[in-house]
């Protein structure tokens, strides 16, 4: 599987990695930007400080809790978006495939947001 195999689903499981290599799964919302998928999450939330760490993640389809496999998973590459203008780039197209669901549960500012960008990972 590729990432782009991801872009039409509605929830996939972002893992993240402690330090220690525990894996930490979180269902999330995404959407795709070029080719890459972005995700949307609090800025201080425990996996921006594990990307930030280390930028390793896996992905998988899964449903809205995060309690079902749907795919194999694949590693990709996770970064911080930090640029304003990719950040918006990444908040408008999560806000066009999730409207108006994104209405009700994004509420705040969005420098309050970060926009994590996942990546194919070369090889």
């Amino acid at each position: 599987m590729k990432i782009l195999d991801f872009a039409n689903d509605e929830y996939i499981n972002l893992i993240t990695y402690r330090k220690d290599g525990t894996q930490v799964p979180t269902p999330v919302w995404l959407a795709s930007v070029d080719n890459s998928l972005v995700v949307t999450t609090s800025l201080n939330a425990g996996k921006v400080k594990r990307v930030r760490a280390n930028g390793k993640a896996s992905i998988y389809k899964t449903n809205q809790s995060g309690s079902k496999k749907l795919s194999e998973e694949i590693d990709v590459k996770a970064s911080i978006i930090e640029d304003e203008n990719e950040k918006q780039t990444g908040i408008k197209s999560i806000q066009k495939k999730y409207t108006p669901m994104y209405k009700l549960f994004m509420r705040g500012p969005d420098e309050n947001r970060a926009i994590i960008k996942l990546e194919e990972k070369e090889e």
